[in-house]
């Protein structure tokens, strides 16, 4: 008779691994060790390794990846997330996970380009911030059905003050322009028949993260032609930074652009 081999059970960073790796879906070890407030990835490189040989992560790695200065892609597997808490998960986020072996590098690389935003806004904003990907949004059924790569709220700071809330999305090279602009003005759809609570809550205001200054300014200009031809720029905020000025920001002064605004300076508002 084979003995199952004993493991203990695992302690409070090993689970942060787990739960961080089923919100972003992929993420490097220097993006798991900024996570973890750790100093190097090397700082957490056994505990991977654990996790991976326990079958709870696996990760994409290639022979190339090394040549390329790419470091490998950790995931979570569908053993890992039912590890985690049954009410902090959900059954269709955790059978994509049976996809990650296959998804494209593309795909990847949209992932790995979230979670480095998802880490430089919780830095910035600490406590003040509730973050959500998308892993979290499939258990309500009033945002989009075309999800935000991240949804932002924040905590008021009066009890009278609502909430701040953001739907943000990042414009990178590995989705086709045109795709992003018709996800753009699914927003604008959204926010005439959707089902956000309203009566509650004020729209998100919609977010772009742009990789250049270039992609900034197309992108405003097929918003504000959309926001034209619908005529309701008062139902819905886009608001856009590039990766480069996010990167560079160490507070949270004005820096998002507002595209209903033609004037630089008075139209920049921040979260």
């Amino acid at each position: 008779m084979t003995v199952a081999k004993y493991h203990r059970p695992l302690n409070s960073e090993q689970l942060a691994v787990l739960n961080w790796l089923y919100k972003s879906r992929f993420s490097t070890s220097k993006q798991i060790a900024k996570h973890l407030g750790k100093p190097s990835h090397k700082a957490i490189q056994n505990k991977l390794q654990i996790l991976e040989e326990q079958g709870y992560i696996s990760k994409r790695y290639q022979p190339s990846y090394k040549l390329a200065g790419r470091a490998a892609e950790y995931f979570l597997t569908p053993k890992g997330a039912r590890t985690l808490p049954p009410d902090s998960t959900n059954e269709w986020a955790i059978k994509a996970l049976y996809k990650n072996k296959t998804v494209s590098p593309d795909f990847i690389a949209h992932c790995l380009n979230v979670a480095d935003i998802a880490l430089q806004l919780q830095a910035l904003y600490g406590d003040k911030l509730r973050l959500f990907t998308k892993s979290s949004m499939v258990a309500y059924s009033y945002f989009p059905t075309w999800k935000p790569d991240l949804f932002l709220s924040f905590k008021p700071k009066t009890r009278q003050e609502a909430p701040r809330r953001y739907f943000l999305d990042i414009w990178d090279d590995t989705t086709p322009f045109f795709v992003s602009v018709r996800k753009a003005r699914n927003y604008i759809t959204y926010a005439e028949e959707g089902e956000w609570p309203t009566d509650e809550y004020a729209l998100p205001t919609v977010l772009a993260v742009c990789q250049d200054a270039k992609t900034q300014k197309k992108l405003m200009g097929q918003i504000k032609r959309a926001l034209d031809e619908k005529y309701i720029t008062d139902e819905v905020t886009f608001a856009t930074v590039t990766r480069e000025q996010l990167d560079k920001t160490t507070g949270t002064a004005k820096l998002w652009q507002k595209i209903d605004d033609d004037d630089e300076d008075s139209g920049r508002m921040s979260l």
